[in-house]
């Protein structure tokens, strides 16, 4: 415990500290001033709490109580203090704030415990709240006034916010500090005066938690022993606050809370790992942030662990030359043309490389990559010259048959499926795949159909012959046409493929459709979405228009047609399409549909247009597609010169321009006449 309840009072020798010399007072019209300073709610508190975590250190109690002003001229003061002086501030600043009581574990202590029964014996079974391997703490939740929501401010650790608050005091990695001592919250709730205590337990140590890591620590094998015990704590946690129960008597409790969230932590360094693909993620996320060091240094783990594809040891490359090393960025330039690198022009015009450019080795470096892309068009423009890959779909299913029997499922995902499968695959993990977990997660929140879709996946190997009719037809209508390899992956269930600079990516597992395969596990987007595996050759040649397109979309007018315009000519090179509620729907309701397109089309949100959260009252998903293959279609069919029109679907960024000269909407206009 770091600081005193508001009854509550810790004697002295439980002080694992010294209490720091004696602070000069704080000045509340500083604190104020600091509170008022332009910005969010969120961020004005913050601002506030970091000024007295940095100048009013924590002590521990001394068993008196003091009056705000007395606190502030003292300096210094344990948890309840900091919660007494930051609800004062707080309501000077128009803010609404309340009490938060917490019980937290805490390494065992005969100590704590022999004080916290003379405690109980003397003043009550409030006391009650701390004890062997448990202690209380004290903090603030503040309304955010625009919102209504409630977020955590604790300035005696200097934590001000949801995800902050859960990082701190659940997180698996490095803790500040401030909460070293604390192993984790067990029990939280909030009060204000006149009120009943509100549950605060479900908010932060199961919802906030649980979605921690992208929502992934809520499978690892320890949850559901750690939920258990959270909700058995509650009402004797609450009651003990009251006075009304001795906390001491829940020690099976608070053992079986020790037990799973260190069970939780261990589980969580091998099932919550990163894959090769997750490590080069995160490199490019620190690359971004400017933390050059850090990036080169996850790019070269994540090539270590097996990463695929020459993008990545390029990445790493400018990582390493934005800090200073030459030689590592030349070395992992290196690796990047021999896997086939070819964006010379990218390399010419990427400012991150100009430390590089004096060494005479730029040169030859500039030459290996034009030389790529010359061998990488002599192969892809000829339709034939793409390659078919099915490897990774045997590769899953080897994994899948030793799941079962598996002590560790999401790192035998990893290491058999993930980091072993082709660049295809590993393309394919970051927006889709995500994880090992969030793999292992799909599987079981569908088992029935994993278990029955095997022999549908496994007939991507004929998808060939088919898809190679379609690539000629587009050679025909495009001559500058390209033909990347084409890779077939079981994915997790959210996509039905993509493409990347190494070639169309293809999720089989959502063309797992047929006789004998159950759907009773599915929701209303699935059932809508799932295939079987005949309709992938449409989806293959809708992925091979995106190969061509070079076109930047951010309205959502351009990323409609960016789809759209991908069904429409994928139409013209093959058989079906793999929308069909969408433009059945579409067809009956597209009046209607055009209005409300036409006056949202201008923004940048798609939510109410494409993909799987876009399905709502009743309509489809992914009517975007929709619309857009409606504006393709009208422009290529108003276009005298249709070898140009298809060139400038593929290429142009004025989808103003495309849809003013498609007269779509006079067209339809006058339909409705």
């Amino acid at each position: 415990m770091r600081g005193l309840g508001l009854l509550l009072f810790l004697p002295a020798l439980l002080v694992a500290r010294e209490a720091p010399a004696p602070t000069p007072a704080l000045s509340r019209a500083e604190a104020l001033a600091v509170l008022a300073r332009p910005g969010t709610a969120e961020a004005r508190v913050r601002a506030l709490v970091d000024h007295l975590h940095q100048r009013m250190p924590w002590v521990a109690t001394d068993y008196r109580t003091r009056t705000v002003d007395e606190i502030l001229a003292r300096g210094s003061g344990n948890c309840a203090d900091h919660a007494k002086v930051l609800a004062d501030l707080l309501k000077a600043g128009g803010f609404e704030a309340r009490w938060v009581r917490e019980i937290n574990l805490q390494a065992p202590s005969e100590r704590r415990q022999a004080s916290a029964r003379a405690k109980v014996a003397e003043g009550g079974k409030g006391f009650s709240v701390f004890g062997y391997r448990h202690n209380d703490h004290r903090w603030l939740e503040v309304r955010d006034p625009a919102s209504g929501a409630w977020f955590p401010a604790d300035s005696a650790l200097g934590v001000v916010g949801g995800e902050a608050w859960a990082a701190a005091r659940l997180g698996f990695g490095a803790r500040p500090e401030a909460v070293a001592d604390m192993i984790a919250p067990v029990f939280v709730e909030a009060v204000q005066p006149g009120r009943p205590p509100e549950a605060r337990s479900e908010a932060y140590l199961l919802k906030a938690f649980g979605a921690m890591e992208g929502g992934r620590v809520r499978i690892l094998p320890a949850w559901p022993a750690w939920e258990k015990a959270v909700r058995a704590l509650e009402p004797h946690a609450s009651g003990a606050f009251r006075g009304m129960e001795d906390l001491h008597e829940q020690g099976g409790t608070l053992s079986a809370l020790a037990e799973a969230y260190a069970a939780l932590r261990v589980q969580a360094q091998t099932w919550l790992a990163p894959s090769a693909a997750e490590l080069a993620q995160q490199g490019e996320r620190a690359l971004f942030a400017k933390d050059y060091l850090r990036a080169a240094g996850l790019y070269e783990q994540a090539l270590a662990a097996g990463l695929k594809g020459s993008q990545h040891p390029y990445q790493g490359a400018c990582a390493h030359a934005l800090a200073g090393q030459g030689e590592a960025a030349f070395g992992l330039l290196q690796k990047a043309l021999e896997r086939g690198f070819r964006e010379d022009s990218l390399l010419q015009e990427d400012t991150d490389l100009a430390p590089l450019h004096a060494d005479p080795r730029w040169s030859r470096v500039l030459a290996a990559a034009e030389a790529n892309a010359r061998n990488f068009r002599a192969v892809h423009s000829d339709p034939d010259g793409a390659r078919f890959i099915t490897t990774d779909v045997d590769l899953f299913w080897k994994a899948y048959a030793k799941l079962p029997d598996s002590a560790d499922p999401v790192g035998l995902l990893r290491r058999e499926y993930l980091d072993q499968g082709s660049v295809g695959l590993q393309d394919f993990i970051p927006n889709r795949i995500r994880s090992a977990a969030n793999l292992l997660d799909a599987i079981q929140r569908h088992p029935r159909y994993f278990a029955a879709i095997q022999e549908n996946t496994r007939k991507a190997a004929g998808v060939e012959a088919v898809a190679r009719k379609s690539f000629r037809a587009l050679k025909a209508l495009y001559a500058d046409a390209m033909f990347p390899d084409v890779y077939f992956v079981v994915g997790a269930m959210n996509s039905g493929g993509t493409s990347s600079s190494n070639g169309l990516l293809l999720g089989v597992d959502l063309f797992g459709r047929g006789p004998g395969v159950p759907l009773d596990e599915m929701g209303p987007w699935h059932r809508e979405v799932l295939h079987a595996p005949e309709d992938l050759p449409s989806i293959v040649a809708h992925e091979l228009i995106h190969f061509q397109q070079t076109h930047e979309a951010r309205t959502l007018l351009g990323k409609a047609f960016h789809e759209g315009s991908a069904d429409f000519l994928a139409s013209l090179v093959a058989e079906g399409t793999f929308n069909q509620a969408a433009y059945a729907y579409g067809y009956a309701h597209e009046a209607e549909l055009w209005r409300e397109f036409r006056a949202e089309m201008a923004g940048t949100d798609a939510s109410h247009w494409l993909y799987g959260s876009s399905q709502r009252e009743g309509r489809p998903a992914d009517l975007g597609y929709f619309m857009g293959f409606r504006i393709a279609q009208a422009y290529y069919a108003q276009a005298k010169d249709k070898a140009r029109a298809i060139r400038e679907i593929l290429t142009s960024g004025d989808f103003e321009g495309i849809l003013r000269d498609s007269r779509y909407g006079e067209a339809l206009a006058a339909g409705a006449r």
